[in-house]
């Protein structure tokens, strides 16, 4: 099959989370199954950084053009590289005006938000250059609500085309609760007939809403991991879309997402002091030792040194750490906080990491390298998130034989069996369901206590890290979905 992936993310070159991982790791498993993938994302000012750092020159494809569709038209120039590590094109849209900007998902430099205007333009710019090169897809695969817009443009005539005659849509759900939401006056931007004004379109409670129209509009619809795809048909989970998810249940499937096997190998990690695997632990125990050393805590072989990697926003449930966080030092543990986001969480874990400089650390940014250490060197992994369509930290956490302590939804509750006493050969971490700083406290209080038992912990560690969490299988998965999408 012929795909092309149209994101707004792609890692390693311009990402803030999952979608970005995402789209950097499941072309490969694509490719590796034989199928041609051809990604776009804007060239962001995040991108031309990675690619200054990293000795890359994107080629120019062609001259700079005008652009028009609907009330606009702006300049556009494309760029082509390749996913790095392989020869999978990487076709960038650059508009300095819309996508050189301080972040990724910056406002105007007035301060307004065109964010539907930029993304719009990336579509048209997306269909452009595959009528322009004459790369006739299989499978238009559109990620988040940044891409909503190509499955409704698909329905609404662009079939017209030759090169897009054959093709057909595949719609990904990373996060149902950021869905490109825009008054009804925005909608000329867009260039739709006005059939496409309609509950089964993009029009929803009389504002125009792309996720809802990418949802409705593909032929095919995917959520990150399985249970995910049952909690967004909910009034709890659904952000307001839940009946329409419920309407359309019949083309939604929900595939768990990988990792990256290779980068994320404790085994053969470069950015580790040791490396270690299954049954042969001694490297984690060197790799406790030193990340201990390095966030200026003593080190306690016996006390479960605790890790939080993470964005600090209400999302990842930090509200229901910070309360108990004093409780759970008090009880034994230490702690290592890796992670940015809201000012009030910044400066709750800065706090209590000045209190008890002994027990608690907090680098109050991202590091993808320390981020590692952070992996193999704790015993535990707190994600008490409130929701989390997939989750990609358990995975790593499991990997290098971390126990993850996590809050029972989303793919959170598809990667974690909690013990319970009576599964063992099953289990691979703890977890809870409520949603109140007291079940955050039990739960990481009885992982505490059973880390006492190194017999039990290694038997959590080796199920753990014998789990496949590899692209190869989740890929196969999204060939079955093209599959149904094409008719095949």
């Amino acid at each position: 099959m012929r795909i092309v992936f149209a994101t707004a993310e792609v890692s390693p070159i311009a990402k803030t989370g999952g979608l970005g991982d995402v789209c950097g790791s499941l072309p490969k498993a694509l490719r590796e199954l034989g199928h041609e993938v051809v990604i776009f994302m804007p060239m962001y000012r995040q991108a031309r950084e990675w690619f200054a750092k990293n000795n890359v020159e994107p080629e120019p494809l062609g001259e700079r053009f005008m652009l028009s569709w609907a009330d606009w038209t702006t300049d556009i120039r494309f760029f082509r590289t390749s996913l790095p590590g392989t020869d999978i094109p990487l076709v960038l849209t650059e508009n300095q005006f819309l996508f050189e900007r301080p972040h990724i998902y910056s406002p105007r430099p007035d301060g307004s938000d065109d964010y539907l205007e930029r993304y719009t333009i990336f579509c048209r710019a997306v269909i452009n250059a595959c009528e322009r090169f004459q790369f006739a897809p299989d499978i238009l695969h559109a990620h988040d609500w940044h891409t909503a817009l190509l499955p409704v443009y698909l329905h609404s005539g662009l079939r017209g085309s030759e090169v897009f005659r054959n093709t057909r849509s595949v719609f990904t759900i990373h996060n149902l609760n950021y869905q490109g939401v825009a008054g009804s006056d925005q909608l000329r931007h867009l260039g739709l007939h006005s059939r496409y004004w309609a509950p089964d379109a993009i029009e929803h409670f009389r504002d125009v809403n792309l996720m809802k129209g990418g949802i409705m509009m593909a032929d095919q619809v995917t959520t990150v991991s399985p249970n995910y795809a049952h909690e967004i048909r909910t009034p709890e989970h659904g952000a307001g879309l839940d009946g329409v998810l419920r309407e359309v249940w019949w083309k939604v499937t929900g595939i768990l997402n990988g990792i990256d096997t290779e980068e994320w190998n404790p085994a053969t990690d470069s950015l580790l002091e040791a490396n270690f695997e299954a049954g042969h632990l001694h490297g984690k125990a060197i790799s406790k030792r030193m990340l201990a050393k390095e966030a200026g805590l003593e080190h306690r072989p016996t006390a479960p040194l605790i890790g939080v990697v993470s964005r600090l926003v209400d999302q990842k449930g930090f509200q229901l750490l910070i309360p108990v966080m004093h409780r759970l030092i008090d009880a034994g543990a230490q702690f290592v906080v890796l992670g940015s986001g809201d000012p009030r969480f910044e400066e709750a874990f800065a706090q209590i990491a000045a209190q008890r400089p002994d027990a608690a650390k907090a680098w109050l940014t991202f590091d993808n390298s320390l981020a590692h250490r952070i992996y193999a060197g704790s015993d535990m992994l707190l994600m008490p998130s409130i929701y989390e369509p997939c989750g990609l930290n358990q995975m790593y956490a499991l990997r290098y034989g971390t126990i993850p302590v996590v809050r029972m939804t989303g793919g959170l509750a598809d990667t974690v069996t909690p013990f319970d006493g009576t599964n063992l050969p099953q289990a691979n971490g703890f977890g809870f369901f409520g949603q109140s700083p007291s079940e955050l406290y039990t739960a990481t209080w009885l992982s505490m206590l059973n880390y006492k038992d190194p017999g039990l912990w290694n038997t959590l560690q080796f199920t753990g890290m014998r789990e496949d969490f590899s692209w190869h299988r989740s890929a196969r998965e999204y060939e079955a979905v093209y599959r149904r999408a094409l008719g095949w």
